[in-house]
């Protein structure tokens, strides 16, 4: 592998990330691996992020760098940076996670090995502010290996959260973004849609190592999704509603109703009642009944304030694992 010919793009997207921006940034220069582009955008933060960045600069002054003039979102920042990307590869990285120095070349080594592998995802491990390790890494908590891993064609495994990929490990060859467009700028919760689309048109592997560390901030995807009618809930949503159209087989089928059943319990505990209704419409198009979804059909029409209990529930759960 000729690493001076093989360019991999990082697109490092910040926003108030001022406390740990120029840590994430410095795990980028530090990877072992010798042909790396770094383009910073900034989503015009309200803090000195912006200040840290320059101070980056100054002594990385490859680094390609784009401040925003306005909040415009994560998926839009992400694909300006996209279009001017050089590199073969791409990783999409928040200013607030930290890649291990040898990250870049171990995903680079599953790419050359496969033209038909387009994105690689990897374990990672958690950490808080201070970037103390604080969980498990992904996949030891669930005690698998690698060979018990979905890999190659994962759409139904996807659809039916069989497969979890943790964002900020993934990899992607710029042939597939592009052919994509890039992300969906129309939602909140990106991840989940490009996999699917992805999924359609290339193979996915996995690295059991952990080449990761992602940040667990208040304000993260993990954190907003069991909130009171938070946004993400109604993305993916959407994301179903274009896996209806995507569907080609029964297991597909099948694959989206299990999706759909999960949909509808967290639109119960969010308070996403208006949205849980139309879950259960589609669940009764795809002809799914049970006692499971005639039980949340009364309990979504009740419209039970029920999200100030799943929060104290699921505090008392993080509590639990940590002491035990």
């Amino acid at each position: 592998m000729n690493e001076k010919k093989i360019i991999v793009t990082v697109i490092a997207l910040c926003y108030n990330h001022e406390k740990y921006v120029l840590e994430s940034l410095q795990s980028v220069v530090n990877q072992g691996y010798g042909n790396v582009e770094l383009i910073v955008v900034d989503d015009f933060s309200i803090d000195k992020s912006r200040e840290k960045i320059l101070q980056f600069v100054e002594n990385n002054a490859n680094t390609r760098i784009i401040f925003n003039e306005k909040n415009i979102g994560n998926c839009r920042s992400f694909n300006q940076a996209l279009k001017i990307a050089q590199g073969k590869y791409i990783i999409d990285l928040s200013t607030d996670d930290i890649m291990l120095p040898n990250r870049i070349s171990e995903q680079v080594k599953v790419f050359e090995k496969s033209a038909k592998v387009g994105l690689v995802f990897s374990d990672c491990e958690y950490i808080d502010e201070q970037s103390r390790k604080i969980e498990h890494s992904t996949f030891n908590d669930f005690r698998k290996k690698k060979n018990e891993f979905p890999v190659g064609n994962v759409y139904a495994q996807l659809l039916a959260k069989k497969l979890y990929i943790n964002p900020p490990t993934m990899m992607v060859r710029k042939t597939i973004f592009d052919q994509l467009g890039g992300y969906d700028e129309t939602l909140t919760y990106e991840d989940f849609d490009f996999w699917l689309r992805a999924s359609r048109i290339c193979k996915f592997d996995y690295l059991p190592e952990i080449l990761m560390q992602q940040r667990m901030l208040s304000g993260s995807h993990s954190t907003k999704f069991i909130q009171k009618k938070n946004s993400l809930t109604p993305s993916v949503f959407r994301v179903c509603q274009k896996a209806f159209l995507f569907n080609e087989t029964e297991e597909e089928n099948l694959a989206l109703i299990i999706r759909l059943k999960s949909l509808m319990r967290q639109c119960f505990f969010t308070e996403h009642f208006e949205v849980g209704k139309e879950v259960l419409k589609m669940l009764k198009q795809l002809k799914a009944e049970n006692w499971e979804i005639k039980l949340y059909t009364i309990l979504i029409f009740s419209k039970l304030p029920i999200n100030f209990l799943y929060l104290k529930y699921n505090a008392f759960r993080k509590y639990l694992y940590f002491r035990l």
